[in-house]
């Protein structure tokens, strides 16, 4: 059993007890091999587990004045609104791509010699929606085993990793040059056939245009690989220019005609001028010719 004491040891949660921990290891030049202990204990119970590791190394006397430092270690190393404001939660493209990044378990390293920090994010069920997502992502970085200063370093480094994929932004600027209420579900359901058709599980649930849209884009901002992610972009837009072409090709018809030699020169004269197809310039002089007629009767 804890020993008691009138001054309260401020421990609310797991991140709580990592702090309070890690005081202690640099205050004893140690290692504690409770850490597992403190995974497993409920956050309810883990004020007396920790009173139980101060008695361990601490005498008496001493206790009180540890249980102070170690509160205003607690208080000193929580985020404030500003500290959390190194990442814009109203880029929605930001926000997402670092959910991607932390739910595939990538590591970081926050100092050099340091040992590397395997991340493992896990999502709830309801990860289809925007504000959920937001959500994590705060209290994954508020909840992290990392001190204050080194979670600073933490998004920065994910502000940076991003700025990198967002120099080339190859897939939005093509989405934006066509109609995305036709476009979106159609690269959507392209990725989930051509390219991964687990993506929607792996990466989101989607319950919208906006999620689809999500999707796509971080899709590719979490590609590594930027020959793998070039390569499938270029397909993609070849896929989509020739289902467009299909679809034009519908209403038109082929025709084949005699006509004079010269024609072709004149032909192409005409559509260097006008900067048109030949198919385009034809097509054009006989609607004028029609219509001149038509409105002379």
């Amino acid at each position: 059993m804890a020993f008691y004491t009138e001054i309260k040891l401020n421990i609310k949660d797991k991140y709580d007890a990592f702090i309070a921990v890690s005081y202690i290891e640099e205050d004893k030049d140690i290692r504690i091999r409770r850490r597992r202990d403190i995974e497993k204990t409920q956050n309810n119970l883990l004020h007396e587990l920790l009173l139980e590791i101060i008695e361990e190394f601490y005498n008496y006397n001493d206790r009180p004045s540890i249980i102070k430092d170690i509160n205003n270690k607690i208080k000193n190393n929580k985020l404030s609104n500003d500290d959390l404001n190194i990442i814009d939660k109203n880029n929605r493209r930001l926000i997402n791509w670092i959910y991607c990044f932390l739910k595939k378990e990538k590591t970081l390293q926050f100092k050099e010699n340091e040992p590397r920090l395997r991340i493992r994010f896990n999502c709830t069920e309801e990860n289809g929606i925007y504000n959920i997502r937001l959500n994590e992502v705060v209290s994954f970085i508020k909840e992290v085993n990392l001190l204050k200063p080194h979670k600073i370093i933490f998004m920065k480094k994910l502000i940076s990793e991003y700025s990198k994929i967002y120099k080339s932004d190859m897939i939005e600027l093509w989405i934006n040059k066509n109609h995305k209420d036709k476009i979106i579900p159609w690269a959507f359901d392209y990725i989930k056939k051509e390219i991964d058709k687990d993506i929607e599980d792996n990466l989101f649930n989607i319950s919208s245009l906006p999620d689809k849209h999500d999707l796509i884009l971080s899709f590719f901002d979490s590609c590594e690989d930027v020959i793998y992610k070039k390569y499938h972009i270029s397909n993609m837009k070849k896929a989509w220019n020739q289902k467009k072409l299909r679809e034009k090709n519908k209403e038109r018809k082929a025709y084949s005609f005699v006509m004079d030699k010269d024609i072709h020169k004149k032909l192409d004269f005409l559509s260097d001028l006008c900067g048109k197809t030949k198919n385009e310039v034809v097509q054009e002089l006989i609607k004028e010719k029609y219509y001149s007629l038509q409105n002379k009767n």
